[in-house]
């Protein structure tokens, strides 16, 4: 008798851990709100938009064979952008895993823009398109850095309005 106790007690444990252990698990889906335009399919329509950039590759493209998100966005692809006279390369840092991704955690970023300051772009607005190229309106923050390589809080804004050739773009980056 002891033993029947003793294997409900364990068969008890069990289920109620199951039990309580499934809402969570549901619950840990991934999420995803962002969408992709590729810079030819732009148009007047995307005026006016908040978008991100998205820079084109350093590999070829053109071997992608399937239209899913995650082949088009790739970390790190640069560019350059003139601002007020002075050329500075820009950074995509991107926030995207296999089963989730979130719009407002992606950015631009200079991170040698001074010795001791660090450039974000985390707002673009569409402004112009042009055959050639599209007039973007960025957001800029700029951050102080610190000698343990950590960025400060509370930075200095700015807006900014560049073109932005479409020869350096791969399309653009949109909330769903």
């Amino acid at each position: 008798m002891a033993f029947i106790s003793r294997q409900m007690k364990v068969f008890s444990i069990v289920f109620l851990s199951v039990q309580l252990l499934i809402p969570h698990i549901s619950l840990a889906q991934g999420g995803w709100d962002i969408g992709y335009k590729t810079i030819d399919s732009i148009g007047l329509d995307d005026i006016g938009k908040d978008v991100k950039i998205d820079f084109i590759k350093k590999s070829d493209i053109s071997k992608i064979t399937s239209e899913f998100l995650m082949n088009f966005i790739t970390i790190g692809d640069t560019s350059t952008v003139n601002l007020d006279g002075e050329i500075i390369e820009l950074v995509e840092k991107r926030n995207i895993h296999l089963d989730w991704g979130f719009y407002d955690e992606q950015f631009l970023e200079c991170s040698n823009y001074t010795k001791n300051q660090t450039l974000r772009v985390y707002h673009t607005i569409i402004e112009d398109i042009k055959d050639d190229s599209v007039l973007f309106r960025l957001y800029i923050e700029i951050y102080n850095k610190y000698k343990n390589g950590k960025i400060g809080a509370n930075p200095r804004r700015r807006c900014q309005i560049v073109w932005i050739e479409k020869s350096k773009l791969s399309g653009i980056l949109l909330k769903k």
